[in-house]
């Protein structure tokens, strides 16, 4: 029996609704077609590459316009291959992890029997068209979970789904991409294990504790992902608040070891003291804990300014820089993630918590102060958060 006969005989006995036939009648509906969206290409001319995207929830479209529909949003610092381009907009390639569908009615044994049928975004007729196949074209595809009148297949290699050019900017020839999205998925599973190691070791008696080896895990993601600000960012604040935990731990097993002159401590001692400020804290050591924050933020700034050091990032951070005033106060409550080591006030009103690793502040400690600062994320705290550049 011919696969055409088939395609009839299940037409009459039902299995096929009617209504399914709309699906395969591309000349009447009025949807735009991945062959109406083709990316203009300058003649032969227009060079493909791998673009870095600058903005954050960029829209990726399934056409060249800001009505059409939105399939996904990427994050600042993604990567796409650009293929082309269309107007405003550059045509890209779908994202790996993007499924298309078709109906299951028009694939019979793995091949496409009808003219033009469409092929979807989603297991449902109102889905927009990305593509179309025609009789003879094979299908490897999966019932579609939610929906078993359809196919789940990968996405049609023609089609093109688009981003402003505005929020893309060049990045290299389009092999950076696989290369980059390695390297994304090496870094994820990196800070994950990372901190799923910090949390065992902190959960260590203080002896027990190997800070050095969580020093190097975080370093070397902060070091070697320096392209990926966004994994950099959150490997330099988690390991700030872990050298802080550190140190207030380091303080209370120093102050236990004291109280018992000299005899035994257990690690239900070293639990069981309660953390208080004190001298034991050295300047030194409170600036430390910020060093890895500051890099982070430095090699943030750095892969926007090619060939720029640490120094070159503090000037540019000071010709931008804001003043501010008060009564500069050690900030002493033993809370994770805090936003900075002093607070500044202003007629007994908090105004800005800060740190510095440039500035000496113990040195202001009670003193009415004038400062140059650059703004800092200040984790959700009341009040902003700032680095200190300059003492006036």
């Amino acid at each position: 029996m011919s696969k055409a006969f088939a395609l009839i005989t299940s037409l009459i006995a039902g299995a096929l609704p009617a209504l399914a036939f709309a699906d395969a009648a591309p000349l009447v509906d009025p949807s735009i077609t991945s062959v109406e969206q083709m990316p203009s290409q300058k003649g032969s001319h227009f060079k493909a590459f791998t673009g870095k995207i600058i903005g954050n929830n960029v829209r990726m479209r399934t056409a060249a316009d800001l009505d059409s529909h939105i399939i996904a949003e990427l994050a600042k610092d993604d990567y796409v291959v650009v293929n082309g381009e269309n107007g405003e907009f550059y045509a890209v390639e779908a994202p790996s992890d993007l499924k298309a569908y078709i109906f299951r009615g028009f694939v019979i044994d793995d091949i496409v029997e009808g003219d033009r049928v469409n092929v979807r975004l989603a297991p449902d007729r109102d889905a927009p068209i990305i593509g179309h196949y025609s009789t003879g074209h094979p299908i490897d595809g999966k019932i579609c979970d939610d929906n078993s009148k359809w196919l789940e297949i990968s996405i049609p290699k023609e089609s093109h789904f688009f981003v402003a050019k505005e929020y893309v900017e060049y990045a290299g020839k389009p092999e950076l991409k696989a290369v980059q999205d390695k390297r994304k998925t090496t870094v994820t599973q990196l800070l994950e294990s990372t901190s799923l190691l910090s949390q065992g070791e902190m959960r260590k008696a203080f002896p027990e504790i190997d800070i050095d080896r969580l020093t190097h895990s975080y370093q070397s993601i902060i070091t070697n992902y320096a392209d990926f600000p966004r994994f950099v960012t959150q490997a330099a604040q988690e390991l700030a608040a872990i050298q802080e935990d550190y140190l207030h731990r380091k303080i209370a097993f120093l102050e236990a070891k004291a109280s018992k002159m000299g005899k035994p401590i257990s690690s239900e001692d070293v639990y069981e003291v309660t953390y208080h400020p004190s001298e034991a804290v050295s300047p030194t050591d409170r600036m430390k804990v910020w060093e890895p924050l500051e890099e982070a933020i430095y090699l943030s700034w750095a892969s926007m300014h090619h060939a720029k050091t640490m120094d070159d990032f503090y000037s540019d951070q000071k010709m931008k820089c804001q003043a501010i005033s008060g009564i500069l106060e050690t900030y002493k409550e033993p809370v994770k993630n805090k936003p900075g080591d002093f607070i500044l006030k202003d007629h007994d009103v908090t105004i800005a918590y800060i740190y510095s690793t440039q500035v000496n502040l113990d040195d202001y400690v009670g003193k009415r102060v004038s400062l140059l600062v650059s703004s800092r994320p200040n984790n959700n705290f009341a009040f902003p958060a700032y680095y200190v550049i300059e003492v006036e």
